[in-house]
Parts: structure tokens; sequence; C-alpha cells
């Protein structure tokens, strides 16, 4: 999300008293309250006197709006002093389009879905509230239950050191497997990308229809993951190393997997959850919250998931999905209704609820290890997998101008899957590119 020229403008409008006047689009109980003055002017409120409405911005869309919609009404049937009124905002792009245009208009929700790369922008001109632990604790978040949730999903919204957003709905890259197919061709499961590459030449030698591995069209969180598993410091603001050997080598080895037929993308399919029930491939990398999407695609088919390939030994897997911000112009009695709800979706029982309907993570330990959780694991074998690697899952690092990085990179792997350019031309234009953004910051 760009705000380089939003901010210019929500800024203006802050210091006019415009932007932070707006009470989200629910009607606090206390009308008559300034809410002019930002977080940190507001007094705390630790205890609600009268009922408050707060607006809730989300992207869900189909059985995950669903079981959002199920969460929100246990909610607001669980107590009577505050009422959660979701609105969906269709994709995540519209989404981001509808906070950019509330934040010039002044008419912001409470709340809202956040993805990682949205935080730069709105944390550095002071749209969003800071979540720190202090912030959370004096308003009734017990520090046990921030000390439960995996430290990867808490550092997934930091910008500066600050966290700006809470973990709702978080993923992690997984290794789909067709069993039939590794039968057919007399071979394990994958543990490594050696032996992804070595299960390729056997498929291609037997002049299989089907390829090893199956690809998004979008290979950067791959890229990313491998240059980490090699020993790059990939990008966190500071340091850029984006075309050394280390992050070169593997980009080379995906390039020559997909020229030599080894590999392919969704292509026109847009998902490769489709193409993979279809036994299009061995293997196919992908979310963890699209195993929803590839149970009814490959329901004709033998299937499994495991955790993704190591790179030299090394395990490292990247999380991803969104999480949950408060805005600035929430007044204070909306500051604390939010934290309200976010007490009830941290609840064990509630973050494992929304796990078990929607193929997303539970964000605290304590719900991973809950008995309905564990029997859900027990049902359905295939969602196991992604929580193997909670204990080595990282997020990505964000900083200033974040989205430019990351769109700058997306271009950088296009360049090699589809015009067919070299690695290291791609990365040491990517290289130039961030280290003008580090210069910009």
């Amino acid at each position: 999300m760009d705000f380089k020229k939003l901010a210019k403008m929500s800024l203006a409008m802050m210091s006019a008293g415009a932007l932070l006047a707006a009470c989200g689009n629910g009607d606090s109980a206390d009308s008559g309250k300034d809410t002019s003055a930002g977080a940190d002017d507001q007094a705390a409120v630790t205890e609600l006197s009268e009922p408050v409405e707060i607006t809730f911005w989300h992207a869900m869309n189909g059985p995950h709006q669903e079981a959002l919609t199920e969460l929100v009404n246990k909610f607001n049937e669980s107590q009577d002093m505050v009422t959660v009124n979701e609105q969906g905002q269709g994709s995540y792009d519209d989404l981001n389009q509808s906070i950019k245009a509330a934040a010039t208009s002044g008419d912001l929700p409470t709340m809202t879905q956040l993805t990682p790369t949205d935080v730069p922008e709105l944390a550095s001109n002071d749209i969003l509230v800071p979540l720190t632990d202090e912030y959370l604790t004096e308003r009734g978040l017990e520090q046990e239950t921030l000390d439960d949730i995996y430290e990867g999903f808490l550092d997934s919204s930091l910008y500066q050191g600050e966290r700006f957003a809470l973990p709702f709905s978080k993923s992690v890259r997984v290794m789909f497997y067709n069993q039939d197919l590794l039968d057919e061709h007399d071979a394990e499961v994958p543990k490594s990308w050696d032996d992804l590459v070595a299960l390729g030449q056997k498929m291609a030698e037997a002049n299989s229809d089907a390829v090893a591995l199956g690809l998004e069209n979008g290979i950067e969180m791959e890229w990313e993951t491998l240059a980490r598993q090699n020993g790059s410091k990939f990008a966190d603001g500071e340091v850029a190393e984006l075309n050394t050997p280390e992050a070169v080598e593997p980009l080379e080895m995906i390039q020559t997997m997909l020229d030599e037929g080894y590999a392919r993308t969704a292509g026109e399919d847009g998902y490769m959850s489709g193409p993979f029930g279809n036994g299009a491939s061995a293997v196919y990398i992908g979310s963890s919250a699209g195993t929803a999407h590839v149970a009814p695609a490959a329901e004709g088919i033998n299937w499994s998931t495991a955790p993704i390939p190591t790179y030299n030994d090394t395990e490292l897997a990247l999380f991803a999905g969104n999480d949950l911000g408060l805005f600035q112009s929430a007044s204070a009695e909306e500051q604390l209704a939010f934290v309200e709800f976010m007490k009830f979706l941290l609840e064990p029982e509630n973050s494992a609820q929304w796990a078990e309907a929607t193929g997303y993570l539970p964000v605290r330990q304590s719900a991973l290890e809950s008995d309905s959780y564990q029997k859900f694991l027990e049902e359905n074998p295939a969602y196991k997998a992604p929580t193997e690697m909670l204990d080595y899952g990282m997020a990505s690092q964000t900083f200033a101008n974040y989205s430019t990085f990351r769109q700058n990179t997306i271009d950088a792997m296009e360049s090699v899957t589809i015009s067919g350019n070299k690695p290291q031309d791609a990365l040491d234009t990517l290289q130039k590119q961030t280290e003008a953004l580090y210069q910009e910051n």
C-alpha cells in the first residue's frame, strides 16, 4: 500500500483535528467526548460504563467470512457492553483502497484487518495505535496471553521495533504431496530441495505427464525462504543481501527446475491447488491457509502435507497472513472495546475454533495444545504439518516503503520466471532499488 501522497494529506488533516475526530463508524456511548486527541494523548479507559459499538473492516470472503461472522456473533452474545459491527470490504486490495479513502475523508472504522505490508506506511504516519504490552495489559489483556502467542506471529507487525497489530489469521508455507505420484515413481516425500531436484529428474526421465514441483505464479516467498535458508540476511531496512551468492544460487536453482520441466507455476489457473488436485504435480508448495481449497480439488487422489523442504539442512519457514490493527481515531472507550474483542479472539477455545474452520494456524500455544484442536488434527492429519513449523517459523522484517520493496521483489521474480532474465541481473537490479529505498527512508 503506497501512502506517500496520502500521508501528507492525512497528517495535515490530523493537525486540523479532522482525521482523529472520527470515532470509527460505530457510535460511542459517550457521544460528547472529545476524540480529537490521538491514543498517546487520551487517558486510558479501563472500564466501560455504557455500551459501545465498534466497527471492524476485513477482507474475509466465502467460508472464511462465515467463520468470522460466527465468532463475532459469539462475542456479541457473550456480553452486553461491546457490539462489534463487522463490515467486509471485498478483497485485500479493496480493503486497502477503503482505508486510503477513509483516512483522507476522516471516516476510519475502529479496527481493521491488516497485512504486515500495510503496517509501515500507516504506522509511520501515526494512523495506528501502538499495541505495546503496557498498552494492552493496562486495558485488561493479560501478559500471560501475550507470552503464549508464538513469537513469530507477534513480530509480524513490528515497525521500528514497535508492535502495531495483533495476530489473527496466520499461515505458513507448507508442502502438499500426491502420494500416488510418489509411489508411481518409487519416491519418498521430499525433505530437501536436493530431493525435489532428484524427483524432477526421475519424473522427466520417465516422461511423466506431471512435474515434480508446483509453485504459485508468484515465487517471492519461496525465493526469500531459500535465500534465508542459504544464509542471506535478506532485507531489514538497514542491511540488504539480495544479490549475494547466498541469494542468487537458490533463484538459479528454481529457474533451472522451471526450464528443465521439473517444476511449473500455476499459470492461467491462478492458483496451483487446482492443477495439483488434477495430478499435474507430485508436490505443491503453497499457503497452509489454502488447505481448505486443496481438499475439494484433490478429492480423487491420495494426498497430504509435510513441512517445506530444507536447503543446506536449514529449517526455516516464513509466516504470512494478517493481523488486526486499531486506528488512533478511535475514542478511549472504543480502544478498550477493541482490547475486549481481542481478548475474546485470543482465548484458546476461540483461536482453535478459527483455525479449525479456516485452515489458519492457532496463534497461541495453548490453543494448539487444546483438546479440541488436537482432536481436530487427529481427524484431519493434513493440517498437522503447518503446526510442526511453528517453532522455527519467522516473519519477514518490514520497514518504511516496504510495500514498494515487495512490489520490486515480485517484478524481479517475474523477470526471471516469465521473461527469462538471469537471476544475477534481476537481483542486482533489486539490490540497487532496495539501497535507494533505504537512502530515501
